[in-house]
């Protein structure tokens, strides 16, 4: 039998949501974008023959699963549940082409599975799996109209998750950077010249929702100094993307706004 968190109403959560972002200072001073969680179901004891298709570890039956409009938004939340709780993400899977092109209005961009021996660990890390979505872990807008959207996030001690997709000891920080795929091999290249990091993996495009970035590790004041330096180059190609002598940004510069270079007529 599966069960549901309680929740409130779509609207009333849109109103909550809204209100909640207002009330948090912007990353970088920049736009946020926050994830919307789509739908989070329980079932406290899986059928085995689904347990054995989800590669359910011995003696864990107990699973959540949790859509959401942004894929890397909800691995990093999920890596939080794992802190949170005695459970593992036994599956994350991103969906072909992005939320713009859903399968369904509850399908989002990803679908995240938690299983656990107990319900109630489940039910633990879904509720700091969402408190990491409507807190922190966003996408950011590098224009004004909100079309080009990237990922300069922080996290500052992995949990069991993303410590071992990064290949990092549990504990460490580790910069999570993605963008679009010309301005993640620019920004990317920006980060690691910042210096004190290492790049951990990549994921050049194209990735399934045609997106690319890196893992980066390294101490946290370098991993935060290595998100800025990202930061800067997308804005800086976003600015001016067809200034093909033009310099990304590196370490020590700041999110300072460079006059935009006039795009050619489309005749």
């Amino acid at each position: 039998m599966a069960d549901t968190l309680d929740r409130p109403s779509r609207p009333a959560a849109q109103a909550q949501q809204k209100s909640h972002v207002a009330s948090i200072p912007a990353r970088f001073s920049l736009h946020p974008v926050p994830p919307q969680v789509l739908s989070v179901r329980t079932i406290a004891s899986v059928a085995e023959p689904l347990a054995e298709a989800l590669g359910l570890p011995a003696g864990r039956r107990s699973v959540g699963f949790i859509t959401c409009t942004s894929d890397d938004a909800l691995y990093v939340a999920l890596d939080e549940g794992t802190k949170a709780a005695e459970v593992e993400v036994v599956y994350a899977k991103s969906f072909y082409a992005g939320a713009a092109h859903a399968s369904g209005p509850l399908s989002g961009e990803v679908i995240g599975c938690y299983a656990s021996h107990d319900i109630d660990e489940v039910h633990h890390a879904l509720a700091a799996c969402q408190r990491t979505l409507a807190d922190e872990a966003w996408f950011y807008s590098a224009d004004s109209d909100g079309t080009l959207c990237f990922f300069p996030h922080v996290v500052r001690a992995t949990g069991r998750y993303l410590s071992q997709l990064a290949g990092v000891p549990v504990g460490e920080p580790l910069a999570y950077l993605i963008a679009p795929p010309l301005e993640a091999m620019i920004a990317v290249d920006a980060a690691l010249k910042a210096g004190g990091v290492k790049l951990c993996k990549f994921f050049g495009p194209p990735t399934e929702t045609n997106f690319a970035g890196a893992y980066l590790s390294g101490s946290l004041s370098a991993c935060e100094a290595a998100a800025e330096a990202f930061a800067a180059a997308v804005i800086d190609v976003s600015q001016a993307p067809l200034s093909a002598r033009q310099s990304a940004r590196g370490s020590g510069e700041l999110l300072a706004r460079r006059t935009p270079a006039p795009r050619p007529k489309i005749k």
